[in-house]
């Protein structure tokens, strides 16, 4: 990239063709907690959930654009999973490679989730958006307060620990009525 080339974080709905599930599985390598090979496959052909990915785009230019509207440079950084259900909707996943964190990227694709699930509700009535969060991911529970989620519970015991232990999972919500 040259010294006048900028990047761009583009986000976009993910599908087999945009994306290998190669480039997901690095993503997921770098957390402490990923999903597996099989559930990105079942994520990805499920009709019921929208999978967004972030990519940063190197731009050759001012424009961020290419001749063949795809930028051959775009880099796949994280992805948000979300379930469309009968009443609610639910943030399966927020991902982000560990050596980009820091940069709004979950920000950006927390605010696609949230949107998508306006856009259902307006089509079929949802009443809420729900997610779940690791007690001990605070930075993670400030950025869903900060978009509005409030704590409704707790499922102790929920997640499983490297050293056999277990740790509670956060319940939120928020209201898309």
């Amino acid at each position: 990239m040259s010294e006048s080339a900028a990047r761009r974080l583009e986000l976009r709905e993910l599908a087999d063709e945009q994306v290998t599930l190669t480039a997901l599985e690095a993503i997921e390598a770098s957390q402490a907690h990923g999903l597996s090979q099989s559930q990105l496959i079942d994520v990805l052909n499920d009709d019921a959930r929208c999978v967004l990915g972030a990519w940063w785009q190197a731009c050759e230019s001012s424009t961020c654009e290419s001749l063949d509207g795809e930028s051959p440079l775009a880099e796949l950084i994280g992805f948000v999973v979300l379930a469309r259900g009968p009443f609610e909707a639910e943030i399966e996943a927020i991902t982000v490679h560990a050596a980009r964190r820091g940069q709004g990227v979950g920000a950006r694709l927390l605010a696609a989730a949230i949107a998508q699930a306006h856009d259902w509700q307006r089509d079929s009535g949802l009443e809420r958006l729900l997610l779940e969060v690791r007690a001990s991911n605070a930075a993670a529970a400030a950025l869903y307060a900060k978009a509005g989620f409030t704590r409704d519970g707790v499922r102790k015991g929920y997640y499983p620990l490297a050293d056999g232990g277990r740790e509670d999972a956060w319940l939120m919500s928020l209201p898309l009525v």
